[in-house]
């Protein structure tokens, strides 16, 4: 475990000297944080009598220090140019945020993604989590574990890759930014309707027992709030955890994680120091052991996981066999870590190479991003996923980025970089009373054709995420 400590003494420099400027909720600074956790779960995992795993944790620790040198070498170099300065954090976000209206495109995505989630369900024969609320409150609990696994990896394969990129990133996305616009739009009505796509949403999102895709969403939802607000501790941000720990609690309580746990509480807390600090450790190991047999692929490992997005493939099937070791049934999914399955693809050197190169995009993302002066809600979320799926990138390879929804967060990002201005209207803002002369503004007053706030304006005025 002392190896952890030259890591994380990196890491604070790190953060002292350029994550502090643009924030943790960007992509070098989420990578960071969740690299940390994988070095320190990975290190207390490993066992220091087998050289295999010793290599295996030198590894990781190695793979992170890279990245964590280059990325803050990359940030000098940026910063030293004079033609250029880092997205600072402050106050206020520093562009105009306009929000985008209900057209019939937005309408249509979002009502096909709602199809697409349902024939989803309609074709897997059930929904582990509506199964287990029925078994709850009837008294007789489900078999909920069992019906999880047979969704993504049962017999019956139905593409759950294609299907959850509506399921779990557009759908949801959408959603919001329906909601986001009803809820800052005078009339009940809309707000009602904007419920349920929202509903359905969070139904699909937790719908197979998986609440991975649930918690991914909900910091997708973190970051889009400190993007909107410009600010990492604002309520608005610490809004979006407190509006879903209930959802959490009832999805641990339903989907029977709560098994030998005191309260749902305790089960989700279990569930949180699992999910972050044992499962993608455990896997890692069990994975490197299993890879560390097997002759370096050269990349044809990474091939065949990528041939997995075609109709009737099922891409490769190491994370499969890694699960057989583990529990003695190839139904399940173990993959190795994103060190170990670069080091299983292109060798020892090339996780280096990885990590470095891994540094320089996710430092330039950080340092350049969002340098226009107004964006769209659309945009706003597409980024933010694109922010989350990279950051969070701790196992498995490249497939990785694809199944958790980079691509389809691009599409967003690009979508809204499309939309018209006609189709935005800028955020209202209020004004404090003492600065204004003469009577208030009407509450049903619209700014649309109005000139854009100004950003000092912008940090005054109601975040996107709430309503009025």
């Amino acid at each position: 475990m002392w190896l952890f400590v030259p890591v994380l003494l990196l890491a604070v420099l790190h953060y002292a000297i350029a994550v502090r400027t643009y924030g943790i909720l960007t992509p070098d600074g989420l990578f960071v944080v969740f690299n940390l956790l994988m070095v320190f779960g990975t290190l207390k995992l490993v066992d220091p009598g087998s050289s295999t795993e010793a290599f295996y944790g030198l590894l990781v620790v190695g793979a992170v220090a890279t990245y964590l040198v280059v990325s803050l070498v990359t940030f000098l170099c940026l910063s030293a140019s004079r033609r250029t300065t880092p997205r600072r954090m402050g106050s206020h976000a520093p562009y105009a945020v306009r929000l985008v209206r209900p057209t019939a495109a937005v309408l249509l995505v979002t009502v096909g993604s709602m199809l697409v989630t349902a024939m989803y369900f309609a074709a897997v024969g059930y929904s582990a989590f509506v199964v287990g609320l029925k078994g709850l409150l009837n008294g007789e609990p489900e078999d909920v574990r069992t019906l999880r696994l047979e969704s993504y990896a049962g017999e019956n394969y139905v593409f759950p890759g294609y299907a959850n990129q509506f399921r779990n990133i557009l759908l949801p996305s959408l959603a919001v930014i329906l909601a986001i616009w009803f809820f800052n739009r005078p009339g009940r009505l809309g707000r009602i309707l904007a419920l349920l796509p929202l509903s359905l949403a969070v139904l699909g999102l937790v719908g197979t027992g998986q609440r991975g895709a649930f918690f991914l969403f909900l910091l997708t939802l973190v970051v889009y709030s400190f993007l909107a607000v410009g600010r990492a501790l604002s309520r608005w941000v610490l809004l979006v955890p407190v509006l879903g720990t209930p959802v959490v609690l009832l999805a641990t309580q339903v989907l029977g994680r709560s098994a030998g746990a005191e309260n749902p509480l305790a089960a989700t807390g279990s569930e949180l120091y699992r999910r972050f600090l044992e499962d993608n450790q455990l896997t890692g190991v069990a994975a490197f052991n299993y890879t560390s047999q097997l002759p370096v692929s050269n990349g044809g490992e990474w091939l065949r996981s990528l041939l997995g997005v075609l109709p009737g493939d099922r891409g490769s099937t190491l994370a499969n066999e890694v699960f057989a070791t583990l529990y003695g049934s190839p139904v399940g999914t173990a993959p190795p870590s994103l060190w170990g399955s670069v080091h299983h693809n292109v060798g020892t050197v090339g996780v280096f190479v990885a990590a470095a190169v891994l540094a320089f995009i996710l430092q330039a993302m950080s340092f350049h991003g969002l340098r226009r002066r107004s964006y769209n809600s659309l945009e706003l979320i597409g980024y933010a996923g694109m922010t989350v799926v990279l950051g969070t990138w701790v196992a498995g390879g490249p497939e990785t980025l694809l199944n958790t929804g980079l691509v389809a967060y691009l599409a967003l990002w690009y979508w809204g970089g499309r939309i018209k201005q006609t189709n935005t209207v800028p955020v209202r803002v209020r004004r404090p009373s003492s600065r204004q002369v003469g009577p208030p503004p009407s509450p049903h007053r619209t700014v649309g054709k109005h000139r854009p706030p100004s950003a000092t304006a912008m940090g005054r005025g109601v975040p996107v995420t709430a309503g009025r």
